[in-house]
């Protein structure tokens, strides 16, 4: 049979041991939001750099197909002007 004082400092114990499980929900909560954040951040510049990505590949597809070497260099250099206008690209 446990005594008073035994019930008493084990209750504190518990009470002492539901505080810190809240504060660590706490802190899980806030590290969750943050990489939620951050996660959204990364999708959005990865949807940034597929798109780029996708500019890029049929501006070398077309340049593929134009015969002349000077017209490649021109339409190269052209898609990128325009992207560089654009702020879409700082290359």
């Amino acid at each position: 049979m446990k005594t008073t004082s035994e019930i008493i400092r084990r209750n504190e114990e518990l009470e002492l041991q539901y505080h810190k499980a809240l504060n660590t929900i706490a802190a899980l909560k806030r590290k969750i939001a943050k990489l939620q954040k951050e996660n959204k951040e990364l999708l959005e510049e990865n949807k940034k750099l597929k798109k780029y990505n996708n500019i890029l590949t049929r501006a070398i597809e077309i340049a593929i197909q134009i015969k002349d070497y000077n017209a490649q260099t021109r339409h190269l250099q052209l898609v990128l002007q325009k992207l560089r206008e654009t702020g879409e690209f700082k290359g």
